[in-house]
């Protein structure tokens, strides 16, 4: 039984001034549900008072004098002291529960808010960059793609080209990227032997055509990239190094500012070589039927020349006049 059940029946006379100017009026005071309820001599309610919200504003030795709230001026004095004894202890009992209550609410709502922050600033941006990459057409790469080109020239010359040497580079393509999404470009890029842009752009060194004597090692290259593309793509970083406001700015306008294309650029031609999974380049190396040992060797890369899936003789990549014409495509 709570304290309101067991002074529901209790009543008692009391002197109500419902102003600050109103005569004080004679009323019977009862318990209601919650609330204490102040009636005339006919049992015709006045008003009810929330007793949660009673303050006592003068106690009185047995008189004590009741306000609704902190701030009216309407006030209810009662002299009988068995009802004022139940109108402070059931006053305590609903201001306590209230109290436990209010601190469940607050610990809730710092939980939920923590949670939150929690959830923003861990998954949200990953979320957010698988979500971009998924979504952006391949037309859409490549044209980012062409946009980072400039950027990459000013850590990397333009890409070499002569009309003789396309269909080289060409058959490189088929053999090597198979697919036509791709295209393979020969530029001086300084310390750095390949990378790879969205759109399936893959930029490889020309010193891999002047200081080896066949394009295995470059077709190592082109493989190890297209690896990279296929379980790391460009586009991916891309996003990821932007941020998620700048990746938001993309799925709202589908522009990428130049300032965020250069940071990439400059990321990508200055972060150190990181090779794929070893077994996964095996894997292609044997897809395309062409050994691993010249590409572990220039890499100096042990585990990726013991376990070569090519062991004996392969089909060429290219005849030793379609290398020749390849040499040259940087002198042109």
């Amino acid at each position: 039984m709570t304290a309101l059940d067991k002074f529901e029946r209790l009543e008692s006379l009391g002197l109500w001034k419902e102003s600050e100017t109103s005569q004080k009026k004679e009323v019977i005071v009862s318990f209601g549900k919650a609330s204490l309820v102040l009636s005339d001599n006919k049992d015709t309610p006045l008003t009810h008072w929330a007793l949660g919200a009673v303050e006592i504003r003068v106690t009185d030795n047995e008189r004590v004098i009741y306000a609704p709230d902190k701030n009216g001026f309407e006030t209810l004095e009662i002299a009988d002291p068995t009802m004022n004894r139940a109108i402070t202890k059931v006053r305590k009992s609903i201001r306590k529960p209230k109290s436990h209550r209010g601190r469940i609410r607050l610990f809730s709502t710092i939980l939920t808010a923590t949670c939150l922050c929690l959830l923003a600033a861990f998954w949200f941006p990953n979320a957010l960059t698988d979500y971009t990459t998924q979504i952006v057409s391949n037309a859409k790469a490549r044209e980012i793609g062409a946009r980072l080109m400039p950027h990459i020239n000013q850590y990397a010359g333009q890409p070499c080209q002569t009309s003789n040497t396309d269909p080289v580079i060409r058959k490189l393509e088929n053999r090597l990227i198979e697919t036509s999404g791709n295209t393979l470009f020969i530029a001086d890029l300084g310390a750095r032997y390949s990378t790879h842009l969205p759109g399936g752009i893959i930029l490889t060194n020309r010193v891999l055509l002047e200081d080896f004597t066949g394009p295995e090692v470059l077709a190592g290259f082109v493989l190890m990239e297209r690896t990279l593309q296929d379980h790391d793509p460009a586009l991916h970083a891309l996003f990821a190094e932007a941020g998620p406001i700048a990746t938001l700015s993309f799925l709202v306008t589908g522009n990428i500012s130049d300032a965020t294309l250069s940071t990439f650029a400059k990321n990508q031609m200055t972060k150190p070589l990181a090779l794929p999974d070893t077994q996964t380049l095996l894997a292609l190396f044997k897809t395309v039927d062409i050994s691993s040992t010249p590409f572990a060797n220039a890499l100096n890369n042990q585990e990726l020349a013991a376990d070569d899936p090519i062991k004996g003789p392969f089909k060429p990549i290219l005849t030793d006049p379609e290398w020749l014409i390849l040499q040259s495509i940087c002198e042109g």
